[in-house]
């Protein structure tokens, strides 16, 4: 596949940014999400369920906010996204017309001294706690410190949302 929103962003972002970072499938919708951090924005594409090919043009989700990692929760249909440099985790709907430009963040806003440098997510695996209870990892400001400039340790947090 070849989309503009995949390529390289050379030399906007320090370190270093990949054109495409975090990537998940979402199995009952049969759409790849990802997320294209130093552009900006979140995509996602159709998948042919029974070849895994693309089955059409990438589509914004939404944009403005630098995301990294994130979780899907099918049954309530949303992606809960960890936007890494601006140190929140966004509740963000699948379908992109529900989301409007707007972005809702559970997590880190205000800023949250415990939740600098969300990168990546994935859902508890106890019983009950699929869409209830995610892990987040967070660097503690490696990439952007916090306000302050003193990078904390990283961290893996339990996130009940």
């Amino acid at each position: 596949m070849k989309h503009e929103s995949i390529d390289y962003y050379p030399g906007q972002l320090k370190p270093e940014q990949p054109g495409v970072n975090g990537v998940r499938f979402a199995a009952k919708t049969n759409h790849l999400y990802y997320t294209a951090t130093a552009k900006k924005l979140f995509m996602r594409i159709p998948v042919d369920p029974s070849t895994h090919d693309p089955a059409g043009e990438p589509e914004l989700v939404v944009a403005g906010r630098m995301g990294d990692d994130f979780c899907i929760d099918e049954d309530a249909g949303v992606i809960y996204l960890a936007t890494h440099r601006q140190n929140t985790i966004d509740r963000v709907s699948m379908d992109p017309a529900e989301n409007s430009g707007f972005t809702q963040s559970v997590a880190g806003d205000p800023f949250d001294e415990e939740l600098i440098g969300p990168s990546s997510g994935a859902w508890s695996r106890a019983p009950g706690e699929y869409g209830k209870v995610a892990f987040f990892l967070s660097d503690g400001g490696t990439a952007s410190p916090p306000p302050d400039g003193i990078v904390r340790p990283a961290k893996l947090l339990r996130v009940e949302l």
